[in-house]
């Protein structure tokens, strides 16, 4: 983990250095230097390495608030532009539940599952200009992420997994016009601290480390001086690594979830 972190800090000073000879693209900091709120649209599907599978999947509808800031540092030319993010997601989803409640009672069950996530993650990075019209952007982050499952029907039960996240990504911008900006991201975090507990089992359990990845593509138009509408879509792929068997022989399958999720809003920029 160490070298990770050395590895990410050494790439946000090298690749913030090739931009020491030129200056921010006005429509770029313009675009990255706002307060966000937005409406999401996607869909979830959520898989477990067990016997017999044990699937969920469906529509889910939220929204994403979020601010940002692309700030010129001023001190030397090869720090040109420091970065900031911080982005909440929530959503929910009244899903389709096909699974395995790991009871000999309840064999293959089906129902619906009214489920909620939340999401939290802060950026920090330094911007490189490359020519006038184009930025990258590396960056580290952190945050925190939950999942509330309520499976209905007779064999159902409530669940709440969280974890913890750690990595970082990187972020390219490119001024299509004074008023268009395009973006393009690609994200990779260590899920860490993950644990699940599920209250009617009297069970709980704590996860190993996993892997978390998320690309998007997004884009602002610039309405006048200070607002903006903007729109996205970005891929999320995670795995949560299961845990040992508790005192009743319940345990927690490895599992992959896949989320596709569109984005829509207004900003204001400041």
């Amino acid at each position: 983990m160490a070298r990770v972190r050395t590895g990410i800090f050494a790439g946000l000073l090298s690749l913030a250095a090739v931009g020491n000879a030129c200056a921010a693209n006005p429509a770029i900091t313009a675009a990255e230097t706002e307060l966000q709120l937005g409406l999401t649209a996607g869909y979830g599907n959520y898989e477990e390495n067990v016997f017999p599978q044990d699937t969920e999947s469906g529509a889910l509808l939220g929204f994403r608030a979020g601010a940002s800031a692309l700030i010129p540092l001023g001190l030397t030319r090869a720090l040109p532009d420091l970065y900031t993010d911080f982005d909440y997601d929530f959503s929910a989803g009244f899903l389709n539940y096909k699974g395995n409640l790991q009871s000999p009672g309840y064999p293959p069950y089906q129902a619906n599952d009214n489920s909620y996530t939340n999401s939290a993650i802060v950026r920090l990075g330094l911007g490189a200009p490359l020519g006038h019209g184009m930025e990258v952007i590396p960056y580290v982050a952190g945050g925190y992420q939950n999942w509330y499952r309520n499976i209905g029907g007779a064999g159902g039960y409530s669940e709440f997994y969280q974890n913890g996240l750690i990595g970082g990504g990187i972020k390219l911008d490119l001024a299509a016009s004074p008023a268009w900006v395009l973006s393009a991201s690609a994200e990779g975090l260590a899920v860490i601290g993950g644990s699940v507990s599920v209250p009617s089992q009297n069970f709980s359990a704590d996860f190993g480390d996993s892997a978390e990845e998320r690309v998007s593509l997004d884009a602002d138009y610039r309405l006048n001086n200070a607002w903006h509408a903007f729109a996205g879509l970005g891929v999320t792929h995670y795995e949560y690594s299961g845990s040992k068997p508790g005192a009743s022989g319940i345990y927690e399958p490895l599992s992959t979830t896949l989320q596709i999720n569109s984005l829509f809003g207004v900003a204001y920029g400041f």
